[in-house]
């Protein structure tokens, strides 16, 4: 007799990286996967192979999908709170997040000259992949500057480096995540 499982079913690139990613010991046979692309795949947004380069806060370019957001918050922990809650609801859903909220909430002090001073920021997700909160203060697109300040998480299914030579503006194709290669882990990170 088969047993039934309550985590989502995913089919595509979803499935493919979930699959690549389960852990050998892992009891339940959970991948580890980051809040943004948990949030994508609950969403039933397609994934994206093409994004944008754009400059971050620590003055190298990456790619990022077109879109890409933010939600703001207006305290620490109010910012810390809400990703907490949102990583819990993934969680009892069957996803296994790699990101802590520590991780993911920052001052918007790191990025002077963005659009969204004095207030706290959450990670970056996919365009369409917002959650409905009552804490969320509003939503940004993330801008030049506005991503990788230093000492800050890089959320590298999100945001890969672009290639030598690129400009900003230019479109390119995303290799981490939902990216076409797939060569970078989806849900790993490289800490600042």
């Amino acid at each position: 007799m088969a047993s039934r499982s309550s985590s989502l079913a995913l089919s595509g690139i979803a499935a493919t990286k979930r699959a690549a990613l389960r852990r050998p010991a892992a009891a339940r046979g959970v991948a580890v996967v980051s809040i943004a692309g948990a949030v994508l795949a609950l969403s039933g947004c397609a994934p994206t192979d093409e994004g944008i380069v754009l400059e971050g806060a620590d003055g190298e370019k990456y790619v990022v999908p077109e879109n890409a957001e933010r939600p703001m918050y207006d305290s620490k922990e109010a910012c810390i709170a809400d990703v907490t809650e949102q990583i819990a609801v993934l969680e009892r859903q069957g996803e296994d997040i790699v990101d802590t909220p520590e991780d993911l909430c920052e001052p918007s002090s790191r990025y002077p000259g963005a659009h969204y001073a004095g207030l706290w920021l959450g990670p970056l997700l996919f365009a369409g992949s917002r959650w409905n909160s009552p804490n969320v203060s509003g939503w940004a697109t993330v801008p030049n500057g506005g991503f990788a300040a230093p000492g800050s998480k890089l959320q590298s299914d999100v945001v890969t480096p672009a290639a030598a030579g690129a400009k900003t503006g230019d479109r390119a194709p995303l290799k981490a995540g939902f990216g076409s290669s797939g060569k970078s882990g989806f849900g790993s990170s490289a800490g600042g």
